[in-house]
């Protein structure tokens, strides 16, 4: 039986391989193995999660915790990729639209920016239990002038009440031009309930790739 360790280093600390050599190692921010190729990309995931239930106040913005995806000193590459899931109970309280949307920004709370947001439809007053799945590219390019392309699905218990008034909902959005080269970012969801909403999250899943 044998044990192999590797200490942790920065992503900017690997220098990019010689032709035909991939270089591992244990990124120092996610503490997980990752690689680098010859064309200096770097290839590595993380994980996040929530381990108890949240209830965001309606119409406020709320961080999702759990949500928060911490971005390595190598900062974002184009093809950086995230994907977050999450359930919403909701009671018989509440009919108006909600917003989710990704924050990125340097504070990893409200403080940061929303960059792409998405309008779930209105609901009606019924109880209902929704999963949603938000995927999320960076599409680039690697400058002040950077583009997020995101897609939300919605889907729920009841075909034409509660959270929705179709079974299914899809929503794509592609963010405005910002500055995706900033060091020391985070990446995650806040959530906008609408007016009178009674709302809870108690399964939140967060994951990048090519981190």
């Amino acid at each position: 039986m044998a044990e192999l360790d590797l200490t942790n280093i920065a992503s900017t600390s690997i220098s990019t391989p010689a032709s035909g050599v991939i270089a591992e190692f244990v990124d120092s921010v996610h503490k997980t193995l990752k690689s680098k190729d010859d064309a200096g990309f770097i290839d590595g995931h993380f994980y996040n999660f929530s381990t108890a239930s949240q209830a965001p106040a309606a119409t406020t913005r709320t961080y999702i915790t759990g949500s928060k995806i911490t971005i390595p000193k190598g900062k974002l590459q184009i093809g950086t990729c995230f994907r977050w899931m999450f359930s919403l109970t909701k009671t018989g309280a509440g009919t108006a639209t909600s917003t989710i949307d990704i924050a990125v920004g340097t504070a990893g709370t409200t403080a940061d920016a929303a960059r792409v947001s998405f309008t779930k439809p209105a609901g009606t007053a019924v109880i209902d239990e929704a999963w949603f799945e938000v995927t999320c590219i960076c599409r680039g390019p690697l400058s002040a002038s950077g583009v997020f392309a995101g897609q939300l699905v919605m889907t729920h218990n009841l075909q034409t009440t509660g959270h929705a008034a179709i079974p299914c909902v899809v929503v794509n959005t592609i963010s405005g031009a910002f500055d995706v080269t900033t060091a020391d970012l985070f990446v995650g969801l806040c959530i906008t309930s609408g007016a009178s909403d009674a709302v809870t999250l108690q399964v939140v899943t967060a994951e990048a790739w090519n981190i």
